[in-house]
């Protein structure tokens, strides 16, 4: 009689592996059948359960703890610039926020291998404890090059060794249901960007803005350290397996048409959330309000990743990311550009295009990740998602740079910023409609 039985080996790799029961009932031996392993990467995920879901809840901890204070930068930025460095120009302090940005997903270049490697959880204590002192340190900055060096350099490399491998752990759990899953967990991002802008507005006229941060960083290491005793790696590389990054998958031009749209989406994410705040303080909006517009921004982006991610399951990761794209470009070409060109207030528009914006962003950061799953088995998706992270760092890094030059050029006019994050969510959302049809064929109703 041959029998399914799970086999939790040593070395960290789980698998099926088929037995057969020799000899009658009674004293009979179990001896393993060579050749008949099934292993993970054919597919068998545990796709719920107990320990599954608690490590969606680690990631959600460790979004909350490090994306949610990157979807709060607007606020840094807009404090800085009003405050301890009034004397620079606002293109000359987004080089504090774009470098942090470049390094968050630069990092994923090697910090993607080394978790398939190694696994998760070493990974990650040492980036929320990097990231702690690095907002300990922009609390006590005084000068530019303070600000830059712990907040961009340590605060960018810190926050990358938490959001690559916190992301690519539930790949490891979820296959049919990765779509949610991973749209549960990256809603702490959101929630973070909630409660850290509106946490700032409320405390720093009481306490003052270094203690304000210094309270933000307390939260970002207690739901950092959380998220360590929750996320737990399923599958490692084997022995042969490499740290290195994979830069031949760029020779796919399935993978690479893919990674160059990551790229361009990466060249428009953190244009609104950066400087959405600054513009609305140019039109004369009280600066109570501009600084609740994030919290708005980021109330409707949990539904913006949730709600995409349960359709993902359904329809196709790469059909609903292509939808949420489109309406990307559509909110900023038909709705920020518009506004931007009115002379007065506009605190309507302003709120319209943050909730709009804020839920069809969502899928930008949750589901991408997920689309990257589907080009390569799933213990070298860390591998693969860093290498093309690397190329969307570079995207990070020139961006917010790009905007704040368009800014100067057309004198305080934000119309001009508003358009060409319209255009490049446009040819992003054309590059991934491409990549799936090299996929799967060009029908529409192909669910991919």
């Amino acid at each position: 009689m041959v029998t399914l039985e799970f086999d939790d080996g040593d070395d960290g790799n789980n698998s099926f592996v088929m037995r057969e029961k020799l000899g009658d009932e009674e004293g009979s031996m179990n001896q393993p059948l060579p050749m008949k392993v099934i292993k993970d990467d054919d597919h068998l995920y545990p796709d719920g359960g107990k320990e599954a879901w608690v490590v969606v809840f680690g990631s959600f901890c460790a979004m909350f703890a490090s994306f949610g204070i990157w979807n709060s930068m607007g606020v840094f930025q807009a404090w800085l610039v009003e405050n301890s460095l009034q004397n620079y120009s606002e293109g000359t302090v987004s080089w504090i926020f774009s470098v942090y940005t470049f390094l968050f997903f630069l990092g994923g270049v090697q910090v993607g291998p080394i978790f398939d490697k190694y696994g998760v959880r070493a990974l990650v204590t040492a980036g929320t404890l990097g990231f702690g002192i690095a907002l300990m340190m922009f609390s006590l900055s005084k000068e530019y090059y303070q600000f830059f060096l712990s907040y961009a350099i340590l605060g960018g490399i810190s926050c990358s060794l938490i959001f690559t491998p916190s992301v690519a752990v539930i790949g490891q759990w979820f296959d049919k249901r990765r779509g949610i899953a991973t749209g549960i967990a990256t809603t702490g991002g959101s929630f973070g960007g909630i409660i850290f802008p509106l946490m700032l507005r409320s405390l720093v006229p009481k306490i003052g803005f270094a203690w304000s941060v210094r309270i933000v960083g307390f939260f970002e290491l207690f739901f950092g350290l959380l998220s360590v005793f929750c996320l737990k790696s399923r599958i490692r590389g084997g022995a042969g397996s490499s740290a290195m990054i994979d830069l031949k998958a760029f020779l796919d031009v399935k993978f690479a048409t893919l990674a160059v749209g990551n790229f361009m989406i990466e060249l428009a994410l953190q244009i609104p959330p950066t400087y959405f705040i600054t513009y609305a303080v140019s039109k004369g909006m009280e600066r109570y309000f501009c600084y609740a517009l994030i919290a708005i921004m980021n109330a409707s982006s949990v539904f913006g990743r949730f709600l995409p991610g349960y359709g993902a399951d359904r329809f196709g990761v790469f059909n609903m990311v292509i939808v949420t794209l489109f309406l990307c470009a559509a909110f900023n070409l038909g709705i920020w550009v518009p506004i931007a060109h009115l002379d007065g207030r506009s605190m309507g528009g302003a709120i319209v295009y943050m909730v709009l914006f804020g839920f069809s962003s969502g899928s930008g950061i949750s589901l991408t990740p997920v689309c990257f799953s589907k080009t390569c088995k799933i213990e070298d998706y860390g591998k693969r998602y860093g290498t093309a992270y690397s190329l969307a760092a570079v995207a990070s890094l020139i961006g917010i740079p790009i905007a704040g030059a368009i800014l100067d050029r057309m004198d305080g006019n934000y119309a001009g910023l508003a358009a060409f994050c319209g255009a490049s969510y446009l040819v992003g959302t054309i590059l991934f409609a491409i990549s799936r049809g090299l996929y799967v064929g060009w029908s529409i109703k192909a669910i991919y």
